[in-house]
């Protein structure tokens, strides 16, 4: 069948089967206990764990005594791995099974107090670290619960301290024997101690104090450098340029439509482009769906937003800020993926023509390609065609650096990271190129969420931190480095820097929030008030001699090139009188004071005012 005829015969069945996905058995499952306490085994071992409607009919996919616990119906997020979507009991040790599935359970269907249920993945993580306390109990020869007490916990704390682990991840370990102990009693073999009176998991991990913030800081996602982005974003917009080009081949059958490394670099590189353009979590990337762009003008403004899916605080439909260009990325991204819709199309069609008995694997690929019909980032897997896993990304990022020609590990999350930064430096002066995206200098922040309250708010709350470190730095390189400032408040700061403050971090850090900076593109102005009313920006002299000005090395660059352009206006000065001379002489002196405050040694000049050689 021709393509063209194809997608026209499957579009009314694509329609249909987008909004007929597998359901969740509610009426089934809302009976189900929240606890498995005091139950006799027979009842126990039924309880349901997961079920779904299928055809009208409620299908048990799985039961508390089963080994593994199908979680997938309860799993929203596109790029999971499959492996992520189910609970596998064969993990923990048989004779501390039972009393893990009852704590899991309980755990699942209450959560713990001042907190939410949790979801699949905190159940995932949760019964990652039972696994591993329970093997390293087995391990010493302890073979039931009775048979614990304190040192065996304060050696496993001291074998995980051991093992090198950071103190996040060691907070994490330990909040599980914590849960362990708060659900003690769902089993009879429970926990019966506290791990460590009077002490937390936290504190057991050495998170405290500084060290607490020494770890914030280490567990931070790592900044691209700027050099590395511009290699990444430059490698990307060759591959947007030339997709047109490399797809229609695919389409005209001189190239396959996947295990084709140029074809698949397509999808890479948009993957690159909105990541970085909109500031989106891989989860929300994954999430994007055909027709998720448009465009509207408010107050004069034209906004670009792009859908999709917010996962991680569950706020649901969500509409990122994007550049012009993204429309493009997703055109490309439509007529890339179209192929691989299809198929998936034509392969749920058949599995739901099928109308007998389906295995719980049949359900399940039911459900994943019914929830996938319109999605854009789509691969190969041994699920048959899915988004692409939050694991699989980070694989196909590597590929993308390495083909970038760049020596960086680069990972999705990094993405989200650049974009704030741009964002904050964007609001502090430079990265011009970003004018597009954020529309208008005028236009602040409070402004750009106002004009769609349903944007992520976490992403703001992201960027005002990076806003907040750059802040940071630049007044700590001030006050607490050596290099020379020039203006009027830069003198005044230099000053400063001689005075003994008994908490100097302090200072800045308390400085930092209460003093608004920003950049004209040749000086930075502390101006709290109107000042000079944005003179400065178009007259960068007076930003020289301005009591709010400060000019440090980061505007060097600049003023050089200005003392050497207005050398060369000098001469022309002299074509159109003594008014323009004096202007140009004007504006030359200041830019060599500047300099010379800056520790720039400037040419000797010739008798006649031309620069000396040599």
């Amino acid at each position: 069948m021709a393509k063209a005829s194809r997608f026209t015969v499957l579009r009314p069945y694509l329609q249909r089967a987008a909004v007929g996905a597998l359901t969740n058995a509610y009426g089934l499952l809302i009976e189900q206990p929240l606890s498995v306490a005091g139950l006799d085994e027979t009842t126990r071992r039924n309880v349901v764990i997961s079920a779904v409607i299928d055809s009208g009919q409620e299908r048990v996919l799985s039961r508390y005594g089963d080994l593994v616990w199908e979680m997938w119906p309860f799993v929203s997020t596109p790029n999971t791995p499959d492996s992520n979507t189910r609970l596998n009991w064969s993990r923990i040790p048989e004779p501390f099974r039972e009393v893990s599935k009852a704590t899991v359970f309980r755990y699942w269907r209450v959560g713990t107090e001042g907190s939410t249920p949790p979801g699949v993945a905190r159940l995932q993580h949760f019964l990652d670290h039972l696994a591993m306390f329970f093997r390293y109990l087995e391990s010493t020869g302890v073979a039931s619960f009775a048979d614990v007490h304190p040192i065996h916990i304060t050696n496993y704390v001291q074998a995980q301290k051991d093992g090198g682990h950071v103190t996040g991840t060691l907070a994490s370990k330990f909040c599980a024997l914590e849960r362990l102990y708060a659900f003690r009693d769902q089993h009879p073999d429970g926990l019966r101690f506290h791990p460590w009176p009077n002490s937390s998991a936290g504190e057991m991990a050495g998170r405290v104090g500084q060290a607490r913030k020494d770890g914030e800081k280490d567990s931070k996602t790592a900044l691209i450098p700027i050099a590395v982005a511009q290699a990444l974003f430059t490698h990307a917009e060759k591959i947007l340029k030339n997709a047109d080009d490399i797809l229609d081949e695919r389409d005209a059958g001189r190239r396959p439509a996947w295990r084709d490394a140029e074809v698949t670099a397509i999808r890479n590189a948009c993957f690159y482009l909105l990541g970085v353009l909109t500031g989106m979590r891989s989860s929300e990337l994954s999430g994007i769906e055909v027709g998720a762009g448009r465009t509207e003008i408010r107050n004069g403004y034209t906004f670009h937003w792009i859908k999709s899916v917010e996962h991680k605080t569950k706020k649901g439909v969500v509409e990122f800020l994007m550049p012009s260009m993204g429309h493009d990325i997703l055109r490309v991204l439509e007529r890339w993926s179209e192929p691989h819709r299809m198929k998936l199309a034509e392969r749920l069609q058949e599995w739901e023509a099928n109308q007998g008995i389906r295995t719980h694997l049949r359900l399940h690929q039911i459900a994943v390609a019914r929830a996938n019909l319109s999605k854009l980032f789509l691969g190969y897997s041994l699920r048959g065609i899915v988004p692409v896993s939050s694991t699989g990304w980070g694989d196909a990022l590597r590929k993308f650096a390495e083909d970038a020609g760049v020596d960086w590990a680069l990972a999705p999350h990094q993405m989200r990271r650049l974009y704030a930064y741009s964002f904050a430096r964007h609001r502090l002066g430079g990265l011009l190129f970003l004018k597009e995206q954020f529309k208008h200098s005028s236009i602040n922040m409070t402004q750009l969420y106002a004009a769609n309250p349903r944007q992520d708010a976490a992403l703001y709350d992201e960027i005002l931190e990076e806003t907040r470190q750059h802040k940071i730095q630049t007044i700590t390189g001030w006050l607490e480095g050596e290099e020379l400032l020039a203006g009027g408040a830069g003198k005044k700061i230099m000053a400063l820097r001689a005075q003994d403050f008994p908490d100097r971090k302090a200072i800045i850090e308390e400085t930092s929030e209460r003093i608004t900076i920003r950049s004209t593109g040749h000086a930075w102005c502390l101006a709290q008030d109107a000042g000079c009313g944005g003179s400065g920006i178009y007259e960068k002299g007076r930003c020289g001699t301005c009591r709010n000005g400060i000019i440090d090395g980061h505007f060097k660059p600049f003023w050089q090139e200005t003392y050497r352009h207005q050398r060369e206006l000098l001469e022309e000065a002299k074509k159109f009188g003594p008014g323009d001379v004096k202007r140009v002489q004007r504006d030359l002196e200041e830019a060599a004071r500047v300099l010379s405050n800056l520790g720039v040694e400037l040419p000797a000049e010739e008798p006649n005012g031309s620069e000396a050689n040599g």
